[in-house]
């Protein structure tokens, strides 16, 4: 254990980079308006991302390369418009609630760490070797996407998609590239640690914040809900290393602290019109005729500039999720509204019992504004392609609810699920923490949002029905989908540890009271409070050691499905040894070399791994718009007897081809779907530059 700890060394100075990528920039934008610690570090990723999206659109329109230098140099008049507004626009108290003890917050903090760590460690086991290169369909695409922003230096939205410019530029999301493309060294190194910051950092964090905003009254889920988070499969687990989704997984991380956020400016906004009713003789309690607990700032409606701030800050977070996937903002909806709903439905019967007139007004207002944004976005052709995604139907009910409830790590159609697989004492706490939030009014919407994401993973998994479309947005995956599950259960399943072990706690206690003297109830260690920290940690610990640490074995294999490799080439997108092997010649080529072969078989590595150019980039619509593409993947092997294969060969610039051992990947049988790279009369018209283990490069003579 010692041994690959220390074996983790040279990843560090990746590691911090990669922190300092994603937090810095945020948080010297944040604390100057005095969110607080917690707040800050939650919120400060998003903010981050917005930063650099307007960094890399200023420095494509004056024509610096886009690099570490360049995004310091375009944050720098940020921080600075910052810092002088924080003098005179602040938080007037932190984003967190009012009045919680030192004790407290270590617990929330340790909280956090633990589940961090557990999380980091899963991934680190998953990923072996932090350089090795994913063998996932979506990682080829984004490893090449980091090699050509540091090629080309250019990090906008509409810069990376086509690689190499070729045809018409279009919107490609690169929130996640612009960062990690400012990393130095190992490109599949920063790729594979940025997962590492993504879901053991950014996650957690958003999960504590998020249990701050949503139950401020239970202090004790603060520090539980990122030790819960940290059993799920779905997240960062599949989502970020067996899908690979780099930067759909980004945005998900992004979700718990903006909608932390917006739950927060609900209340102040609903606490502001509450008390704007009191004064015009409407009452400003809540529906039940309770007063509002006193958590991040709610106790006292807030000044207008302080939530127009809050408005503000929000907006932000919002931009720094868009710019990581737009797919991140339907999430964000879907979460928020049972808060809308929660907040503004009792301020709407009281106004139309009070003030009809301007309530109408109010509600035509907001329905005409959600059916202009509707029309806008049903008009969109972008969106409209993404709504029609096609997917294959991949569970039904009931097997879809075993996954959304328990985190399995495998469909059922593809593997039995085993007794060990379920997530069986999360996914009870987390129904039994819906069943609690009844009794707990700020918990309601949480457990309508939990109930809205079940329902989207099971329309997303299938079968068709009139109702599928709905999940479009997450392109009909579920696995874009379940991470909201996990991020509502998280919350939920700490809810329900916090409330029945505070019951079972208080019970003894009155039984102890009634045999011996009073405990000691006050001062900052009370008996109480020791009790009750002591039987949650015990709680969480016998679900980790019960749950064999978190199913560990199925989170690590999860995580390692795109890292293992086979001993025999031609079997999956890399065999044993042949990373080095491309690393190795591809430094023997010239730098205008251009690599030709077949993508699911290897040849899609040389780019990203030495910088050379290839002619298929990506696995998804390889020979697209390219009529030479397309004729090389069936003839490339005729180039000794057909003038047309050399003239494609000249079309796409080809000087190099790979020939590797013919084999299977990702449903891509090699003799069958590009038979033109492989029994290629190699004798003549070629000539030798690097061979290992029945893999060749060779320089294209034939077309000269």
């Amino acid at each position: 254990m010692l041994d690959w700890l220390f074996g983790l060394a040279p990843s560090v100075p990746t590691v911090v980079f990669l922190v300092a990528a994603f937090f810095l920039p945020g948080l010297l934008v944040l604390l100057p308006l005095r969110p607080g610690w917690p707040a800050a570090i939650a919120l400060s990723p998003a903010v981050t991302l917005l930063m650099l999206l307007a960094g890399s659109f200023a420095a494509a329109a004056v024509g610096l390369p886009w690099n570490a230098a360049t995004a310091a140099l375009t944050a720098l008049p940020l921080v600075l418009t910052a810092w002088f507004a924080g003098r005179r626009f602040a938080f007037g108290q932190p984003l967190t609630p009012a009045g919680i003890g030192l004790p407290i917050w270590l617990a929330a903090g340790a909280g956090t760490a633990i589940g961090s760590a557990v999380t980091c460690l899963a991934l680190l086991r998953g990923i072996g070797d932090a350089a090795a290169a994913s063998q996932g369909w979506d990682p080829i695409f984004h490893l090449n996407a980091l090699r050509w922003i540091q090629e080309s230096g250019q990090a906008t939205p509409w810069s990376i998609a086509p690689i190499f410019g070729a045809g018409r530029a279009t919107y490609y999301p690169a929130g996640w590239h612009s960062a990690v493309a400012l990393v130095p060294g190992s490109i599949p190194e920063a790729a594979n640690l940025s997962s590492i910051v993504i879901g053991g950092l950014i996650w957690p964090a958003g999960l504590a914040f998020l249990a701050t905003a949503v139950l401020p009254r239970h202090p004790a889920a603060w520090a539980l809900t990122p030790l819960v988070g940290a059993s799920f499969i779905s997240f960062p687990f599949s989502q970020l290393l067996r899908s690979g989704q780099w930067p759909n997984g980004l945005a998900t991380a992004l979700v718990p602290a903006t909608l932390a956020l917006a739950v927060l400016l609900l209340r102040r906004v609903s606490s502001a019109g509450a008390a704007a009713g009191a004064a015009s003789g409407t009452s400003a309690g809540t529906a039940s005729g309770r007063a509002e607990p006193a958590a991040a700032g709610t106790a006292v409606p807030a000044p207008a500039r302080g939530r127009i701030l809050l408005a503000v800050t929000l907006v932000a977070l919002l931009g720094g999720c868009a710019a990581a996937h737009p797919s991140s903002l339907f999430a964000i909806a879907v979460a928020v509204l049972p808060f809308v709903a929660a907040r503004f439905l009792p301020l709407l019967v009281r106004g139309a019992r009070r003030r009809p007139l301007p309530t109408l007004a109010a509600v035509l207002g907001t329905a005409l504004l959600a059916a202009t944004a509707w029309q806008v976005l049903a008009n969109s052709r972008v969106l409209a392609g993404v709504m029609a995604y096609r997917r294959a139907v991949r569970a039904e009910v009931p097997d879809s609810l075993y996954l959304a409830f328990f985190d399995l790590p495998r469909f059922p159609a593809l593997s039995p699920p085993a007794p060990d697989d379920f997530n069986i004492a999360v996914g009870l706490l987390v129904i039994l923490g819906a069943v609690v939030a009844i009794f707990v009014r700020e918990a309601r919407p949480l457990a309508v949002t939990w109930l809205a994401f079940v329902g989207l993973y099971v329309l997303a998994a299938g079968p068709e029905n009139g109702l599928r479309w709905l999940t479009g947005f997450w392109y009909k995956d579920t696995q874009r989908i379940a991470p909201f599950i996990a991020m509502a259960g998280s919350l939920l399943a700490a809810l329900a540890v916090a409330v029945v072990t505070g019951a079972v706690v208080g019970a003894l206690l009155r039984l102890l009271s009634a045999r011996s003297p009073e405990p000691r109830t006050a001062g900052r260690w009370p008996v109480p409070a020791i009790l009750f920290t002591a039987a949650a940690a015990a709680v969480t610990g016998a679900l980790y050691v019960g749950s064999g640490s978190y199913r560990s074995v199925e989170r690590v294999a999860v995580a390692a499905q795109n890292y293992t490799v086979s001993d025999k080439p031609g079997n999956g997108v890399l065999s044993r040894g042949e990373q080095a092997f491309i690393e190795r010649a591809g430094q023997m080529l010239p730098a205008d070399a251009v690599v030709i072969g077949d993508p699911f078989n290897g040849e899609t590595y040389f780019y990203a791994l030495t910088g050379r150019h290839v002619v298929y980039t990506q696995l998804g619509s390889p020979t697209a718009g390219s009529p030479a593409k397309e004729l090389l993947r069936t003839g490339f092997n005729r180039l000794a007897t057909d003038p047309a294969i050399c003239e494609a060969v000249r079309d796409v610039g080809a000087t190099h081809f790979y020939e590797d051992a013919p084999g299977a990947s990702h449903g891509s049988v090699s003799l069958r779907r590009w038979p033109g790279f492989y029994n290629v009369p190699t004798r003549q018209g070629f000539e030798k530059v690097a061979s290992a283990e029945g893999r060749t490069l060779y320089r294209i003579t034939a077309c000269r």
